[in-house]
């Protein structure tokens, strides 16, 4: 087809010293939320892509952003220890919070006290070690520089029901110099320890920034292909790299048009670590109805194009875009990339509208450079920091990053069929669904899910052998062009049933959590339910719950059957 034709001639039009001409105007502002230099580079968005005659929209929207201001600590013998804070702690109390500081997890007993650790300011950990009675905590990084974080477990905008989970505790990051420094001084029990720190978290305006790319013939979907702009300090690799690559690829499809089936719609989000994806769900939930009726696919860009990121190890993505990924990566670079089921983290905010996801970081720091003080496998030291700056930007590999994207994103709107292969998460959601047996044990059933779930595997290989063999004609007669609109009518209401029940545990209206989640988020209550005492109102209770789970899942896999079923149908009549 037409398709691999074309894409090397767009891959040969990306322009690697336009690239890192973006990377250094965007990356020359400090870009925390609603901040000038933010504004600044949203300016630069409407100015470049109003030049590439794309339809712009800089949006001022209102969210709640956390700004750490100050931090520092001072130890019993009066020794001053540099720290800093993180987006939405509580700022200590007027002439700081003193307290005896203990060395967790050596010392489980946290409560009253302040607790010192090894690792990133996570939520989950805050979270934790707050509802175990902890009154402040201090994490020992890894390296010279401590890294910034956003340490609230609320996805987006906080609502009645999880406005209490806004931080209550001062949080800050140390060194692992001063981290050592710190353990010293606990070395023979608890000591006395004094936070002062000041985060500023209030409303603020901050841009949100649109340009749609329209296919000739109209059309109203599209791929949604995002990253955030706000960064932390001057964020070079995180994320001027990947607003680069966003506005190079709108610079090369512009001129496709015509050969395109789908709309793409470019975003530059804000409120990504200030806000903790505030941008992106704000976007969710004021524009629902068009991204659950037209949104295709889901393409997030974060943190491409560092010096030395050579390694694409993993496709982080929804199990039905991976073989996609995986075919782009293995052509364009020779390594062969695992499938990495995506997560709930990086502006992921549309699994309730049941949109897919492919990407989010791509290339990586090589295992065998990496530090043995890195936290975060593959992401280089200065992820975080205020050593993010452009002198760390690898021109080879942004232009790679850039083309890999291109061309992923080239084969969704290209094609006559949405390439998703759904036989890959017909797996995963039987190996989920074993899983989840395994830990239930004889307390709890999943066997009426798995049957369906092996139904609904057989048909997507017939699913998957269609959409191959329809992409793979040179000339569509008009039966074929029916055949394949009735495909990708049938795909978008595939992907709208499943995603939400395999991705999220609330409501598709409704946010979960920031915190990880395992598939079938719902089905949690299985690791609690073995263990529990079979005839207490507390196992009953949380046995109803799962009954009603279990019936969620299975009615939207049955739902998913007669989908297929209908399709088939269809295509019989044609035929």
């Amino acid at each position: 087809m037409k398709v691999k034709g074309m894409e090397s001639k767009l891959l040969a039009d990306v322009n690697p010293n336009l690239l890192m001409k973006h990377t250094e105007y965007i990356s020359s502002f400090d870009r925390e939320s609603g901040s000038d230099g933010e504004w600044q580079a949203a300016k630069y968005f409407e100015e470049v892509m109003t030049g590439y005659g794309l339809d712009v929209q800089i949006k001022s929207i209102e969210n709640l952003i956390s700004l750490p201001i100050s931090a520092e600590i001072t130890l019993g013998d009066g020794r001053k220890v540099p720290c800093i804070t993180q987006s939405y702690a509580a700022s200590a109390k007027p002439g700081g919070l003193k307290e005896k500081a203990v060395f967790y997890p050596e010392c489980m007993d946290v409560k009253g006290k302040i607790a010192v650790l090894k690792g990133l300011a996570s939520p989950g950990a805050c979270y934790d070690l707050e509802r175990m009675g902890a009154v402040g905590l201090i994490f020992i990084n890894g390296g010279d520089y401590p890294h910034n974080m956003a340490i609230s477990p609320i996805w987006g905008m906080p609502v009645p029901e999880s406005i209490d989970l806004l931080g209550k505790i001062p949080v800050v990051s140390v060194t692992k110099k001063n981290g050592e420094l710190l353990l010293n001084y606990l070395e023979n029990g608890s000591k006395e320890v004094t936070i002062e720190s000041e985060v500023h978290t209030d409303f603020r305006q901050v841009p949100l920034c649109i340009a749609n790319l329209k296919a000739a013939a109209p059309t109203n979907r599209y791929v949604l292909f995002n990253g955030h702009v706000d960064s932390w300090h001057k964020g070079a690799t995180d994320n001027a790299t990947a607003n680069a690559a966003i506005l190079e690829i709108a610079r090369v499809l512009k001129d496709y048009r015509d050969l395109i089936n789908i709309n793409v719609r470019f975003v530059w989000w804000s409120g990504h670590s200030n806000g903790r994806y505030s941008g992106s769900n704000w976007y969710a939930d004021h524009n629902w109805e068009d991204i659950h009726e037209n949104a295709v696919l889901n393409v997030n860009i974060d943190a491409i194009g560092a010096a030395g990121s050579t390694s694409y190890r993993s496709v982080d993505s929804s199990a039905q875009c991976f073989r996609l990924g995986f075919e782009v990566i293995k052509e364009m670079t020779g390594q062969e990339p695992r499938y990495s089921r995506i997560q709930r983290n990086g502006d992921q905010s549309f699994w309730g509208h049941g949109v897919p996801s492919l990407f989010q970081i791509l290339s990586l720091q090589p295992e065998s450079a990496q530090g043995k003080d890195t936290f975060v496998p593959g992401l280089p030291w200065y992820w975080h920091t205020t050593e993010d700056k452009f002198e760390y930007v690898g021109k080879e590999e942004l232009t790679l990053d850039t083309k890999i994207y291109l061309a992923s994103i080239w084969r969704f709107i290209s094609q006559p069929v949405l390439p998703f292969f759904f036989t890959d998460m017909g797996q995963e959601i039987l190996a989920n669904l074993d899983d989840w047996q395994k830990t239930a044990g004889q307390a709890f059933d999943l066997s009426p899910l798995k049957e369906k779930a092996m139904v609904l595997n057989r048909m997507f290989h017939d699913l998957d052998n269609e959409i191959s063999r329809v992409n793979e004609m040179e000339k569509l007669s008009e039966a074929d062009k029916v055949n394949a609109s009735n495909l990708n009518d049938c795909i978008m209401s595939l992907n709208r049933i499943i995603i939400p029940v395999h991705y999220c545990r609330k409501s598709p209206f409704e946010a979960d959590l920031a915190l990880s989640a395992k598939p079938f988020p719902g089905l949690t209550g299985l690791e609690k339910l073995s263990a529990m005492d079979h005839n207490s109102i507390e196992f009953k209770a949380l046995e109803r719950q799962l009954v009603r789970e279990r019936n969620r899942i299975y009615h939207y896999l049955k739902e998913t059957i007669d989908l297929i079923k209908n399709w088939q149908d269809n295509r019989s009549n044609i035929s």
